[in-house]
């Protein structure tokens, strides 16, 4: 009988911002972008027969400062492998002033969001 043990490979942060208009999911989103952008995945194959489908599993949490309001399934859609795929998203990041909107007729929140990934890797003993 074998056992399976989930084990870290790689990670990598990332951060995004919506400078015009207070969308935390698209920071969310940028946030995660940017980290994936940074992770050189491709060479799954030195490490054996892997299914990438099953033994392969990536994990984003993601910081926005309102994060009841980010779709966590979009964020999912954003990880470039088909693999398993988990996504926190927590409060986090920050907002500051931004610049003057005269349709809003107020300063825009800029809203920034933080990622920080880790692909694990399904080892068989």
């Amino acid at each position: 009988m074998s056992n399976e043990v989930w084990r870290r490979y790689l990670s990598e942060w990332g951060c995004g911002a919506v400078l015009t208009h207070e969308d935390p999911t698209l920071a969310a989103v940028r946030a995660l972008r940017d980290s994936m952008s940074r992770v050189c995945h491709m060479n799954f194959e030195v490490l054996g027969d892997l299914d990438i489908e099953k033994d392969v599993l990536v994990k984003a949490i993601v910081g926005v400062p309102n994060p009841e309001e980010v779709d966590a399934e979009v964020l999912k859609n954003e990880i470039p492998l088909n693999c398993i795929k988990e996504v926190k998203v927590i409060k986090g990041g920050l907002t500051a002033e931004g610049a003057y909107s005269r349709v809003l007729k107020r300063n825009v929140k800029v809203v920034i969001a933080v990622a920080y990934v880790t692909i694990y890797i399904r080892i068989y003993s």
